[in-house]
């Protein structure tokens, strides 16, 4: 076993992680134990769902890294490993987009309102909760057409002004929307540019988020399942049309949702073929 591990860890020592600005990644462990170090952020190394002698971590990449390596540091009981993250840029693409002036400068009376919610999202996403909600791969909100990736560089109104940090999906108002996962509800407001907003706290520094909704169907506190309808669609907050945009935070960075879902659907997928 040993001798496995250190087989393992010689390997991903010699040869690096990949991964992409934007695109939190999932690394797995020979061990579900100690912390990954990523210069300031120490990130806990988690148990595997499915085979609980491994472990995994996901590590947030910020959307404006640079490219180039990252030294990494797993400290394990009795260990420290140095890996390296070797970070490339991802080619997103470029939307131009037109909306109400108000959304792009707002007035001066609203921007005491704009602070605040940003300031209480981050806490919410800056909480690490340490309980597991879920225990299958998971689902996107809604079956349809992506109307924009995430990633785009957004230029409103002819001024750059921000990245996409989600994925949009055509939704005729009203469409059922539904929880990506179990977890719990943490958030539900209208807010100023998401309009009406959901949060899902799935545990372990994971949530989900549902923008732009025009009912929501479940309160703050409440237990939802994978699949559990949780809001009406809607055309709210910053919007050139109605749509749903769906988003992941990891450890309080954006993440590329539909990428990292299908990282975590493989680590089901892997599991499976290894039994």
């Amino acid at each position: 076993m040993r001798l496995l591990i250190s087989l393992f860890l010689g390997f991903i020592s010699l040869w690096g992680i990949d991964g992409y600005n934007g695109k939190s990644i999932i690394i797995t462990l020979p061990s579900p134990a100690g912390v990954v170090s990523m210069n300031e952020l120490n990130v806990s190394v988690l148990s595997h769902p499915l085979d609980p002698t491994k472990g995994i971590v996901f590590l947030p990449i910020d959307y404006y890294t640079p490219s180039g390596d990252i030294n990494l540091t797993w400290i394990s009981p009795g260990k420290i490993t140095p890996l390296t993250l070797n970070v490339q840029s991802a080619p997103y693409p470029i939307e131009t987009l037109s909306v109400d002036p108000a959304l792009v400068s707002p007035p001066p009376e609203a921007l005491e309102r704009i602070a605040r919610e940003r300031a209480e999202a981050m806490a919410i996403y800056g909480h690490f909760t340490p309980i597991r909600y879920w225990n299958k791969p998971f689902i996107k909100p809604i079956e349809s057409i992506i109307t924009s990736e995430y990633g785009s560089a957004r230029t409103y109104n002819g001024s750059l002004k921000s990245y996409h940090g989600g994925v949009d999906f055509r939704a005729k108002t009203p469409t059922p929307i539904l929880a990506s996962n179990d977890g719990i509800v943490v958030l539900t407001e209208e807010r100023y540019y998401s309009g009406g907003t959901i949060i899902i706290d799935h545990g372990e520094g994971l949530y989900t988020c549902y923008f732009h909704l025009s009912r929501f169907d479940v309160n703050v506190g409440d237990y939802v399942k994978q699949g559990q309808p949780i809001a009406l669609s809607g055309a709210s907050g910053r919007i050139t049309g109605p749509h749903l945009h769906f988003g992941i935070m990891v450890h309080g960075i954006q993440a590329d949702p539909l990428d990292l879902l299908a990282q975590i659907d493989q680590l089901f997928q892997t599991a499976k073929i290894s039994q």
